[in-house]
């Protein structure tokens, strides 16, 4: 009798089911990715989110981690549910897997294709390069820093002065009542601060000062509140001797600050360096006129005075400004993985940053994202050298709006990462322009001045 029983199909050996079997999930790991980019790249909620999740570390605003939370859960359960459905219909086939990792891989290909060079280099020893005095310059400089500071200046950290300050030369009147007021403290506090005016002597004592600061996000800088509190108490020194008639004494007690202050901003590889010299600059130029409004000088002191506001050099030290955080930015996107970034001030372990070190190329290209930023404040750089500042504005609020934050997948974290890179210069470039108004305006009243001298 013959045997009618339907024959099973053959079994598939055990290596081929695993092959495909990762083949598959590798291929749905790829569908993630990739709807994540599509989702991340064209929503503007999403992308604020990731934005705020750069800059926020786990301080993340509430509203920011639910759309989080819900692409997360989108991305993921899209494609997994799309390869559920695929495997209960029988669809994975290795005709299946080929066609979808044929269609997958070149999407993958394009977004971690990198541009070949670098359009804007622009190297920190060239930019800021040293010159005869600037190690040693430099190494008093930084007695007085914010990571590295010496016994003295940790000394300073712990002083108690005891004027409260409440008062800026901006505000003439204001001013010369409050110093009046405090005469006794504030004299009293300039005695205390011996030990920084003589710092300051020797600082000064250097035609330049250099700065050997490294271009890493990490690097060392001058502490502000040694600058600041020496700044308002010369200010208020001069102003008090200024009152009792002494106005030389006053230009001669102004003058080294004010000397200072201008040479920390041409050698600065750093925005708070040159910051911390617009700041300094500016109050001693105010105080430099309510001075000379006690009555006239010899001159001597005018001729100290003009010494010490220097040669004009607005336009280049606008420039410096722009360009100087670019210095930083570039090692930052070598030196830096992905996901050690993201991790920067975070609890986020292994399991998260490993995998976004792996994958860093696909959120991120970094020659691209550098000639991007590149061209950016390169642009910047030469209207604020001209001082457009309305253009200015204009570009840097467009170049957010039409190039950070415009739809697309590539280059994604990229872009989001010089959004967050980029620092507010509209304000720091208006104090720039308006303290060398000010340095000009002084500069014309210190010739009126002399020229009325010659003519008694």
């Amino acid at each position: 009798m013959k045997d009618t029983t339907p024959s099973l199909p053959a079994r598939e050996p055990i290596w081929l089911r695993f092959v495909r079997s990762s083949v598959a999930v590798g291929l749905a790991l790829a569908l993630t990715v990739l709807a994540f980019f599509l989702v991340a790249g064209h929503s503007l909620a999403v992308h604020a989110a990731l934005s705020q999740a750069l800059s926020h570390g786990d301080k993340l605003p509430k509203a920011a981690r639910v759309v989080l939370v819900l692409t997360g859960f989108f991305v993921v359960l899209l494609p997994l549910g799309f390869m559920f459905v695929a495997s209960r219909r029988k669809w994975i086939t290795g005709k299946f897997l080929a066609v979808g990792w044929a269609a997958v891989l070149p999407v993958l290909g394009w977004l971690s294709w990198d541009e070949t060079a670098i359009r804007h280099p622009l190297p920190i020893e060239e930019f800021s390069p040293a010159f005869a005095g600037a190690e040693q310059s430099y190494a008093v400089l930084m007695q007085y820093s914010k990571q590295h500071p010496s016994d003295e200046a940790k000394a300073f950290e712990k002083l108690a002065l005891r004027t409260p300050w409440a008062a800026n030369p901006r505000e003439p009147a204001k001013w010369l009542e409050w110093v009046a007021k405090h005469r006794e403290t504030l004299e009293a506090d300039w005695t205390t601060l011996a030990p920084q005016r003589r710092w300051l002597g020797e600082l000064n004592a250097f035609d330049r000062i250099g700065d050997l600061t490294p271009a890493e996000s990490g690097a060392d800088i001058p502490a502000f509140k040694a600058w600041r509190t020496l700044a308002q108490r010369s200010c208020a020194q001069a102003t008090l001797l200024a009152l009792d008639g002494q106005r030389d004494e006053a230009i001669a007690t102004l003058a080294p600050m004010l000397e200072a202050g201008r040479k920390l901003q041409p050698s600065s590889r750093t925005l708070v360096r040159s910051i911390i010299g617009t700041v300094i600059e500016r109050m001693c130029v105010e105080t430099a006129g309510i001075v000379l409004d006690q009555g006239p000088v010899a001159a001597a002191a005018r001729a100290r005075l003009a010494a010490a506001l220097g040669a004009e050099n607005s336009a280049a030290l606008a420039r410096r400004m722009i360009l100087v955080e670019y210095l930083h930015f570039v090692p930052m996107f070598f030196r830096t993985k992905l996901g050690d970034h993201f991790a920067s001030g975070r609890s986020i372990g292994p399991v998260v940053r490993a995998p976004l070190n792996l994958l860093g190329g696909l959120f991120f290209n970094p020659n691209a994202t550098i000639n991007l930023y590149g061209q950016h404040v390169f642009e910047l750089a030469a209207l604020a050298e001209a001082r457009e500042l309305g253009k200015f504005s204009v570009r840097q609020q467009g170049f957010d709006d039409t190039e950070l934050r415009r739809p697309g997948m590539k280059n994604l974290f990229g872009r989001l990462m010089i959004n967050m890179a980029t620092p507010a210069y509209g304000k720091v470039l208006d104090s720039h322009w308006k303290t060398a108004d000010l340095r000009e305006a002084l500069r014309q009243r210190l010739i009126v001045q002399s020229l009325a001298a010659t003519t008694r």
